[in-house]
């Protein structure tokens, strides 16, 4: 076992008695017998670190009081699924996890995977398009089941869900090695990878109205 899997183990371990444990319980401050969020603690940060070792209490532990602190405190913050940033970050890292690949390649893939969520041509949540029949090689079996997403790739889905865009074009559907629907969009070439195709929807008239 390398060190870069026994500090994420060690990581996962930490997270389950920091966030699950004390971290909660010391996250309130008495406000004239109230008890209200404390403002200086980081919820995304902690459901990020959880994600990237699938520990599911943690995050949505995490989860849960970043928004009950983004409702006490009135922030204009997105609330994000710890299940659905878990899951998009795990699918870019199954699909371009290679670490010379560049941000914008990864940013696509989890890009396509939104746009499906959105479309009225796929399933409405996250897990549902991955696990798709057919559709995502590999999300049903014991290697993707294992698979684990990277820091970066986490953080790369966190600005996705948090709305960054970089095709931003909803009728991109398509993400593989070959042509499909009505056109390429846009494609990536990688002499280790190969050519990766982002292709639009074969109706994209669905899609600007």
């Amino acid at each position: 076992m390398n060190l870069k899997r026994i500090a994420a183990l060690a990581l996962c371990l930490t997270l389950v008695f920091s966030v699950t444990g004390t971290a909660l319980a010391d996250d309130t401050a008495d406000n004239g017998g109230a008890q209200a969020p404390a403002v200086s603690t980081d919820y995304m940060e902690q459901m990020v670190q959880a994600a990237m070792c699938g520990n599911t209490a943690a995050g949505t532990a995490a989860q849960d009081a970043r928004n009950a602190k983004i409702d006490a405190l009135g922030l204009d913050y997105p609330k994000v699924s710890y299940e659905d940033l878990y899951l998009l970050a795990k699918v870019m890292t199954w699909e371009a996890g290679s670490n010379w690949l560049p941000d914008t390649w990864k940013l696509c893939v989890g890009e396509v995977v939104l746009n499906r969520v959105a479309s009225p041509e796929f399933p409405d949540t996250i897990y549902d398009v991955v696990y798709q029949k057919g559709q995502y090689s590999g999300s049903g079996g014991s290697r993707f089941a294992r698979t684990q997403p990277d820091e970066r790739d986490v953080r790369l889905a966190l600005r996705l869900l948090e709305g960054e865009r970089y095709m931003n074009n909803p009728a991109v559907v398509f993400q593989a090695q070959f042509r499909q629907g009505s056109g390429v969009f846009l494609a990536f070439h990688d002499y280790r990878s190969g050519t990766e195709y982002f292709c639009l929807s074969a109706h994209p008239e669905l899609y600007y109205t």
